[in-house]
């Protein structure tokens, strides 16, 4: 979304009602003419988080019945952001937009190994950690047959080594300029004395977290698989840092 900014195809400020008309006269998302994109990329637009598997459409309208929980310009974490972002980049470039984030990123920083799942699928391409999360009756159940579109466009898969160019070419500046980078999510609170970031993520039975130095030098990716619930693997973060530390920080 940032490299079209930086190309003059649309505008930090430009109001989701005029990128995407429809949401307003649809009244698909409330407050269509205050949102901007920036409040979109920020997680500061206010909308309701809500994913399933559906069309990126039923899901902008599925987050309409759920009661707002923020106002725009606050912070609150909402996949539906995403899920407009999303729309707005296949709007402006003409493209879907596994076709734009293949030739945008994963093709030029040769991302061989990650993909971005557009259709429901039963498989995984290619070999692949098995993470696997407890049902109802507390049985494992291997989550690499999730389907991730339903997490909206968050659905790229890929691996510990392709995420860890990805934020190579960020902090070195090779994918935005400073300007525009820098109107980017904050990552977590740094490691290192404040000299090195960590970006995470999760699914059930599997968190991953990928540490960068500020001039992108040096990192340090972590990806667990795992056979508990969400709450119980919140400790893996502890001690995913703590490994950071001892590697890229020793004696400190």
């Amino acid at each position: 979304m940032l490299q079209l900014v930086g190309e003059s195809k649309l505008g930090l400020d430009d109001r989701l009602s005029d990128v995407l008309p429809e949401m307003a006269e649809h009244d698909w998302v409330e407050r269509a003419d205050e949102i901007t994109v920036r409040d979109l990329i920020r997680h500061t637009s206010g909308i309701p988080d809500f994913t399933t598997a559906y069309r990126p459409l039923d899901l902008v309208k599925a987050a309409r019945a759920v009661p707002r929980h923020g106002e725009p310009g606050e912070f609150l974490y909402s996949t539906t952001n995403y899920v407009l972002l999303g729309m707005i980049i296949e709007r402006v470039t003409g493209h879907d937009r596994a076709t734009e984030f293949a030739r945008r990123l994963f093709d030029p920083l040769g991302m061989d190994h990650t993909y971005l799942a557009t259709k429901v699928s039963d498989v995984v391409r290619g070999p692949h950690g098995h993470g696997y999360h407890p049902d109802a009756t507390g049985t494992p159940r291997d989550v690499d047959r999730l389907n991730a579109t339903s997490w909206g466009v968050e659905g790229a898969i890929s691996t510990a080594h392709d995420v860890t160019a990805f934020y190579r070419a960020l902090a070195e500046g090779r994918l935005l300029p400073p300007e525009l980078q820098r109107e980017m999510p904050r990552p977590f609170p740094g490691l290192c004395g404040g000299t090195v970031a960590a970006v995470a993520g999760s699914m059930p039975g599997i968190t991953s977290v990928t540490f960068t130095s500020v001039d992108g030098r040096r990192q340090f990716a972590v990806a667990t698989t795992l056979k508990v619930g969400n709450e119980e693997a919140m400790a893996v973060g502890g001690a995913m840092n703590e490994a950071a530390e001892a590697v890229l920080c020793p004696g400190q």
